[in-house]
């Protein structure tokens, strides 16, 4: 019995370390299981993302580290490191947007870091990590005054306060370890600080009497000295070294515009700063036509040779040698000339000349001429008009960057046109021959042109297209489509959905957006894809810069060839809408109302189409300071001549009150379900108003406390269907507004956080319009169900999903500050959730003031998007799947299917394991019946 006992005890411990390791294997697979992730494999399978940093600011190459790279800051609020041989992203810091973020001053690069200054007041002070673009240092440059803080367009001097209306006037100089921030104030003087730019510790503070600064004056920094243009047609130029500490008061050293061009120049004058090693400066003349350089100095030298005034001017160094590049660009030739910059004698070794159609315009923003065993390799980075960053060296081209697409302001998705194949049917079908062997042939033909394109693809010797790329057709299911952008370069990109390739590109000149204050641009689509033989065409309505008239672009939005190229109106443009009704040919015209209200149309051909639907269509404007809305009929118009009648106009703010959003329903969206079916079988009619907008306006009210308003405004009667206000909140207001609900976002200054509100509007339990809407036959007010939510990240942009058919159910695609792109569902935010257990109904889930974030629902995963400014979504040829493009700073591209993909099988369906099941139901099938008969038939015989 006794041996017995310690054996049974080291079974018991054994088995309980058995069970124990069981629990932990548990645990661990039920970890797994409750991991919802990307296999390796999907990444990038129905995604991309493309990563930019905007135009280039200031630039600086890398001379210390081994791994040479270029660090830039742009305009975009960016820092970065880019690869010199490839140009490829090594790292990126994206600061805040605004001025907060606005990047000042950029220093050159010692010791394995640099500095930026970038914000208001305070200012802050950045050092960086060179290779890894972590931060080594940071501090404010300003005092931390609340009073000071409050407006980052004043500044506090030791000779009192001084008002910047020019925000730029504010200069800041880096060298050799020492920040210099360099205040002017107007009739009095320049107020010179200088701090420590690691520690922040100040080191100097100076004031330099200077009483020709005043509003008319022109000044600009080469540093160490300030270069100041006064006056017009008797025009004196000023120079005074900023940073000269042996003299007590540095005097200003005076120029005349005779001494620089000699007698007969004419103004205006423009001055402007010389980039590069040398403290140089430009003054152009003649309107632009000529300039000449001054170096400064303790006696300035004007250099006595005239220069064509569009050409752009660097100064770079090799060896002890100051270089001077001028660099000009004439019928798409780009060459840059040396010159030797005290005598101007030509350096033809150091001369390149370029021929390339991705540099248009350049501009050198940094240079570097290193000597070599080989000899002299200059390397040169130019930021083109077209916002392109290119690297130039030895005549080539290194590589270059589309950093226009770091600003795009319009998009439309277009579907891709059909192969080759499927065009001969629709040829076939087109003809209107009665010849009955005449279409026998041609049907003929036409299946022998089909069995030889499938013999080809089956060998893998499918010919390319005749007239374009052979991948550049329309899928099965409408997944593979074009995206075309316009940036507010003016230039516009064709995309291809697939990987994210740019297919083609072209530079609109001279354009510029519709408004002064905005980059706004307008892309309609005349005529889609479907309509063969006639091709694709899209338009493009903006304005000219010089003349601030209204322009058309037509193209081809699948090749990019223009159509009927540049049309330049001869009016302002007012208001513009893409006609309802097409011409015979399948196109839709622009209808387009100039600043005299008069009515236009493009094309002018399409006049009398115009003019037959004229009394179903209006327009509607809408003054944004005043706050004034009004609208517009067509109804008298004639078919040689379109007249707008002016119908209704509101007034829908206050003098403190701006209009800030004018939000329409997504022209092209379909609605599937009329109403709603309640718990006790009754119906909830929606009311869906396509001439319905919203109308945001924010200010600040009675209180002194920002308010925000909310309009529902029918566009075709003028009747206001429905409004709010919002006390203690403002923007940024995002809003998305479709079928018969509103979702917007806004700020809770109350409460300091971010909050959603929906609203649903219902007609009831009865429908008044069965067949079609009519604005002008609605009387009856809608029911408005509405409730807001907690959100716990700041929002960039929403939008809703659509689909083909609209019956997919909706989510709200939501852009996040930390990168993310959520896919919210309708039901976590909808109005009707009760709040209560009596309110409860099937199907809508209760009440909870907080929008929970589920990490599965970022469809971007660890791809962030930084510095969304816009979502734009697409149906395909699915009607479970939506297609999203998301544009910013970076762009990224993916598909989403709120309801599941219902109507396909999904990519990783197994084929041969059900042909294989199939094929062995048929022969048991067979064989089953074999046996059978077999069977009979011995019975029978017995």
């Amino acid at each position: 019995m006794a041996p017995f006992l310690p054996s049974f005890r080291g079974n018991i411990k054994r088995f309980l370390t058995d069970v124990q390791l069981l629990q932990y294997l548990i645990v661990l697979f039920g970890l797994f299981n409750l991991s919802l992730c990307l296999y390796e494999d999907q990444v990038g399978k129905f995604d991309w993302r493309q990563n930019y940093v905007g135009r280039i600011k200031f630039a600086s190459f890398d001379t210390v580290s081994t791994a040479k790279k270029i660090i830039v800051a742009t305009e975009e609020n960016v820092v970065a490191a880019l690869n010199l041989k490839s140009g490829q992203i090594l790292w990126r810091r994206v600061f805040e947007r605004g001025y907060a973020g606005r990047i000042h001053a950029l220093s050159g690069i010692s010791d394995g870091d640099f500095v930026t200054v970038s914000g208001g007041v305070p200012a802050l002070v950045r050092a960086w990590d060179l290779a890894t673009g972590h931060i080594l240092h940071e501090w404010p440059i300003a005092d931390q005054n609340p009073d000071r803080l409050d407006s980052p367009f004043i500044s506090f001097s030791t000779e009192g306060l001084y008002s910047i209306e020019r925000i730029e006037d504010v200069k800041w100089h880096i060298k050799d370890g020492t920040l210099h921030h360099i205040l002017p104030i107007y009739n009095s003087g320049i107020e010179v600080t200088s701090y420590d730019s690691k520690t922040g510790e100040k080191l100097n503070n100076r004031f330099i009497s200077a009483p020709f600064i005043s509003e008319d004056t022109d000044c600009i920094l080469a540093a160490p000295y300030l270069a100041c243009l006064r006056g017009d047609s008797l025009a004196v130029l000023f120079m005074i070294n900023l940073f000269d500490t042996t003299a007590d008061v540095p005097s200003p050293v005076l120029t005349t515009i005779n001494t620089i061009f000699g007698a007969g120049a004419e103004g205006p004058y423009k001055l402007e700063t010389v980039l590069g090693d040398e403290p140089v400066v430009s003054i152009s003349t003649d309107n632009g036509q000529r300039k000449r350089i001054i170096i400064a100095g303790e006696t300035p030298v004007p250099i006595e040779r005239d220069i064509i005034g569009n050409t752009s001017l660097y100064v770079t160094s090799l060896d002890k040698e100051k270089i001077l590049l001028e660099t000009t660009y004439k019928n798409g030739m780009t060459e840059v000339a040396a010159f030797e910059l005290h005598t101007s004698t030509p350096r033809p070794q150091l001369s390149v000349a370029l021929t390339h159609s991705s540099v248009q315009a350049p501009t050198i923003v940094a240079s570097i001429c290193p000597r070599q065993s080989k000899g002299v390799t200059c390397r040169h980075l130019l930021s083109c008009e077209d916002h392109v960053i290119a690297l130039l060296q030895h005549s080539k081209l290194v590589w270059a960057r589309e950093e226009a697409l770091a600003k795009i302001i319009a998009v439309e998705i277009i579907e891709l046109p059909m192969s080759e194949g499927e065009q001969a049917i629709e040829t076939e079908f087109d003809q209107k021959e009665r010849d009955v062997f005449s279409m026998f042939l041609r049907r003929i033909c036409s299946q022998v042109n089909q069995a030889r394109a499938l013999l080809q693809t089956a060998l893998g010797r499918e010919p390319p297209q005749s007239n374009q790329r052979a991948d550049l057709v329309r899928d099965r299911f409408g997944l593979h489509k074009m995206i075309v952008v316009v940036t507010a370069a003016g230039k516009l990109f064709g995309i291809e959905t697939r990987k994210g390739e740019i297919i083609w590109q072209l530079t609109v000149p001279n354009i510029r957006g519709l408004t002064k204050d905005s980059d706004k641009m307008l892309l309609y689509v005349q005529r889609g894809s479907r309509h063969f033989p006639h091709s694709p065409q899209c338009a493009l309505v903006a304005a000219d810069k010089d003349t601030n008239e209204g322009i058309v672009y037509t193209f081809n939005p699948i090749t990019g060839q223009p159509l009927e190229g540049l049309t330049r109106l001869g009016y302002k443009i007012k208001q513009s809408m893409l006609l309802h009704a097409p011409t015979e040919e399948f196109l839709r015209s622009i209808v387009i109302l100039d600043a005299r209200d008069r009515v236009h149309v493009y094309p002018e051909c399409a006049t009398a189409v115009a003019a037959s639907v004229g009394k179903s269509t209006y327009l509607f404007t809408a003054d944004q300071t005043a706050g004034v809305l009004s609208g517009f009929s067509l109804a008298y118009s004639t078919p040689q001549n379109l007249i707008a009648h002016k119908v209704w106009e509101v007034v829908m703010s206050t003098k403190n009150q701006r209009i800030t959003q004018i939000v329409s329903k997504n022209p092209i969206e379909r609605v599937h379900s009329q109403g709603r079916v309640l718990g006790d079988r009754s119906v909830l009619y929606k009311y869906i108003n396509p001439n319905l907008v919203a109308v945001v306006t924010q200010g600040v009210g009675s209180t002194h406390k920002n308010t925000l308003n909310l309009y529902l405004l029918d566009v075709i009667s003028g009747a206001m269907v429905f409004s709010l206000v919002h006390k203690r909140a403002r923007g940024p207001v995002h809003v998305v507004h479709s079928e018969n609900w509103l979702v917007y976002s806004y700020y809770n200054e109350k409460s300091r956080r971010t909050e959603i509100a929906t609203l649903e509007l219902y007609e009831g339990k009865t429908q008044s319009n069965t067949t079609v809407f009519s604005s002008l036959a609605t009387t009856k007010l809608p029911i408005v169900e509405r409730q807001a939510f907690i959100f716990p990240l700041s929002i960039e942009s929403i939008r809703e999903t659509i689909t083909e058919k609209g019956i997919t159910s909706k989510h709200i695609m939501v852009a996040l500050a930390n990168g993310g792109i959520l896919e919210l569902p309708w039901m976590l935010v909808d109005p009707r959730r009760p709040t209560n257990p009596e309110m409860r109904e099937e199907g809508v889930i209760p009440y909870m003031p907080e929008i929970p974030i589920h990490m599965d629902a970022i469809v971007n995963y660890n791809q962030s998007v930084a510095k969304v400014s816009g979502i734009h979504t697409s149906p395909s040829g699915l009607e479970s799947t939506c297609l999203v493009f998301v544009y910013g700073l970076d762009l990224f591209y993916t598909r989403v299917a709120p309801s599941k993909t219902f109507d396909v099988l999904k990519e990783d369906f197994d084929y041969y394991l059900i042909i294989i099941v199939l094929a062995a139901l048929v022969i048991s099938s067979y064989v089953t019946k074999k046996l059978a008969s077999q069977k009979a038939q011995k019975q029978a015989w017995k």
